[in-house]
């Protein structure tokens, strides 16, 4: 049958819209066209191609591209060993467009009909079928037709002779679903592939000539089924041995007759010659009869063995189908969440690269401010330093006498001055060394540290505020061993250091209290310094800020408040050793700070 180009190839689907293979999603198994049927296509594709170009597999490789461009879920797309396993089943959708992708890829419009005269009768067909006349075969044409296309197609068998059968094919609704308005040219692919392989019945299993094809019906052409008449010539070997086997005792017969019983008529010699012969032909035809019921009887039961066998194996591949497909869909689910968590994670590495720029970039800004910010404070105190300086020594020159007599209330009040210009002069001061400890390049005016005893260093700082706690009421005293080993530091800072905290622990104790100073080595390589007074203590909430420049707990008395440095300074000097501060307070008994120092100094650790 030629090629109609007034209908819609299925190529022009596109994209395949059932599942190829498998389980549909209600559940049913997929198994409208067994897997022989594929794997003859195939293996006739390599053949053909073959002997065209002389590279058959490529074109195998090319059938598998094409189809699994055509199926839309990766976790059914197939390969040629996949295609060659003559258990699987697949769905007449995906059956037309391997035949139409055969018609493309040989080049041959005649594709699926040469397919069919090559590959449709199975060997296996050809063993069985052997015992049967072709009109026997043709009779049990729907059984075989059921085991390549199980309940997708509607076989039946019209008219047989020993010369000729009527046969028809017919497609269920379930597989005009699949076609949808291809049908026409899927029944012409199916007409091409059926009817080629059933002319070549006669040839492939009695070596006669191949059967003649004369098209009854075609749903190709419209009709509702597809319905041909074979006609083929019958085997003359067994008549001519029936024939032989008869004539031999009448010839016999016929002789004894007319030498031994001269007196029989000839009519009356061809009669009796005539009945051996038919003996001899009844007997044979009978036992023939014989043979074929007993050897078709004991094919059948063999087919239904072997029948039951194949579908037995047949279920076991359509799970293990349907489970290779589920597996592949889990790995395509991980695949595309991988692919998502690359994307996600490639999005915000991305971003916080610009955050890290821009966190750079702002940190650059605020250390520039900060050095600008140090700068500004260094140059206004060098600048306030000089006339606070010159204010103070007047108004010391006026306080003795230089400028004349002074009444009680001038003397009261140039008195305040002296003591507010002290007090700035010390701002000035923490700023100005504030300035020099934050500032790197200012950092290497720093002596060299040199070996000293915290013991002495402590009772020193201590003996120097011996009058002002006298003057308070406050009791000040050291509790340090004798024992405890040397540092190495700034003999000055480390000075600044305990002057700050207890000063602050004066300041901040009532009259009657007590400041205690302990000093302890500990047994990692530091000495311990700790100075406890019986002061306000400080709140919680505040205890994380006590050494944030500029910091004055809302608690503090007024007259104790100051500009907010002493501490921060403290905390830089300290850091500055090598060593680290810290407190514990409780509000309204007191507050313990606690400093530890290395026994040799960082800078000459680095020095040697």
């Amino acid at each position: 049958m030629e090629l109609l180009p007034k209908d819609r190839r299925i190529l022009e689907k596109g994209s395949m819209e059932f599942r190829p293979f498998g389980v549909n999603p209600d559940g049913t198994k997929i198994r409208d066209v067994s897997g022989i049927s594929i794997r003859s296509i195939v293996d006739y594709l390599e053949d053909c191609m073959t002997r065209k170009e002389g590279n058959g597999a490529r074109a195998v490789e090319d059938l598998c591209r094409l189809l699994n461009e055509r199926i839309r879920d990766p976790a059914y797309h197939v390969t040629p060993v996949f295609l060659r396993n003559a258990w699987n089943s697949y769905s007449y959708e995906f059956v037309s467009f391997v035949r139409e992708f055969g018609i493309v890829l040989s080049g041959d419009p005649q594709f699926n009909f040469n397919a069919g005269r090559e590959r449709n009768v199975s060997p296996l067909l050809q063993i069985l079928g052997r015992p049967f006349t072709p009109s026997q075969i043709y009779n049990m044409w729907p059984y075989f037709g059921q085991k390549y296309a199980k309940d997708s197609v509607i076989f039946s068998v019209g008219a047989v002779t020993d010369r000729s059968a009527v046969l028809k094919l017919q497609f269920t609704e379930r597989t005009h679903q699949q076609f949808g308005p291809y049908a026409r040219r899927c029944a012409e692919l199916v007409c091409q592939s059926a009817k080629s392989g059933l002319a070549m019945v006669p040839e492939k299993v009695h070596g006669l000539p191949p059967a003649t094809v004369k098209d009854l019906q075609c749903m190709a052409e419209g009709d509702p089924c597809c319905e041909w008449e074979f006609m083929w010539t019958p085997h003359s070997g067994r008549p001519v041995a029936w024939l032989a086997a008869g004539a031999l005792p009448a010839l016999a017969t016929f002789a004894y007759c007319r030498f031994f019983h001269p007196t029989l008529s000839l009519t009356e010699s061809l009669g009796l010659s005539l009945l051996p012969a038919l003996t001899v032909w009844a007997a044979t035809s009978r036992l023939f009869r014989k043979k074929v019921v007993q050897l078709e009887g004991l094919i059948l039961e063999q087919d239904r063995v072997v029948d039951t066998r194949h579908e037995e194996l047949r279920e076991v591949y359509l799970e293990q189908a349907q489970i290779s497909v589920e597996l592949r869909q889990k790995v395509l689910q991980i695949k595309e969440l991988n692919v998502g968590l690359e994307a996600k994670i490639h999005e915000r590495t991305t971003e916080l690269e610009r955050l890290n720029r821009e966190l750079r970039a702002a940190n650059d800004q605020l250390q520039e401010l900060d050095r600008l910010k140090s700068v500004f404070v260094s140059i206004v105190s060098h600048e306030l330093r000089t006339p606070m300086t010159s204010i103070k020594g007047y108004v010391e020159n006026m306080l003795d006498g230089l400028a004349g007599g002074l009444t009680e209330k001038q003397s009261y009040y140039l008195t305040r001055v002296k003591m507010n210009t002290e007090r700035l002069t010390r701002m000035v001061n923490d700023l100005l060394d504030l300035s020099r400890i934050e500032d790197p390049y200012k950092r290497h005016d720093s002596p060299l540290p040199v070996s000293m005893s915290i013991r002495d260093l402590t009772a020193e700082v201590v003996e120097s505020f011996q009058a002002m706690a006298l003057q308070r009421s406050i009791t000040v005293r050291a509790d340090n061993p004798a024992s405890l080993p040397l540092i190495q530091g700034d003999r000055d800072k480390l000075h600044r250091v305990l002057t700050n905290l207890i000063g602050n622990a004066i300041k901040f104790t009532s009259a009657g209290g007590a400041v205690l100073i302990e000093t302890a080595a500990e047994s990692n390589g530091f000495v311990q310094v700790c100075v406890t007074d019986t002061g306000c203590g400080i709140p919680s909430h505040e205890r994380e800020k006590v050494f944030d420049k500029f910091f004055r707990g809302a608690t503090i008395p007024q007259e104790a408040r100051g500009a907010g440095l002493g501490l921060a300074i403290t905390k830089a000097l300290v850091e500055l050793h090598g060593g680290r501060i810290w407190l514990e307070s409780t509000p309204g008994k007191g507050s313990r700070f606690f400093f530890s120092l290395p026994l040799t100094h960082p800078a000459v650790q680095l020095s040697r």
